[in-house]
């Protein structure tokens, strides 16, 4: 009885494993989810984590970021940096407690990936992404 399991779990396992590797498993940090660049950007903080991984704009277009706070009494912001360590910010909005919402108004930079983050909560990212543009 023991033989026949073994020999039902190993392509129970290989299966399980290329499923794994196909759709990205071996990798603690996902692709950027492909979004449609605007120029009115929302994002709702709510448990200390954004309602989304992923920003699109426009190259050197005027931004209005809309920060939703709904995390009563806690302290959250966005901004927006050249790499995902938190260095080199592009632009930093005011740390300001829920539960309210803040427009931040800001140029996008130039065309490239950028990362966005809560500075209070370095945890709560997303990768901000400018695109050309489109003629």
């Amino acid at each position: 009885m023991g033989r026949n399991l073994s020999l039902m779990l190993v392509p129970a396992l290989a299966v399980m494993t290329f499923l794994l590797l196909a759709c990205g498993g071996g990798s603690s940090e996902s692709a950027p989810v492909e979004v449609t660049p605007t120029t009115d950007l929302k994002l709702v903080a709510k448990n200390s984590k954004f309602d989304k991984k992923s920003l699109a704009t426009i190259a050197r277009a005027d931004v209005v970021l809309t920060l939703d706070n709904r995390d009563g009494g806690t302290l959250h912001n966005v901004a927006i940096y050249k790499t995902r360590d938190g260095k080199d910010k592009v632009f930093g909005g005011d740390l300001f407690a829920g539960k309210k919402s803040v427009e931040y108004r800001f140029r996008a930079p130039e065309m490239g990936v950028y990362y966005f983050r809560c500075d209070a909560h370095p945890e709560m990212k997303g990768t901000f992404t400018v695109k050309p543009v489109s003629n």
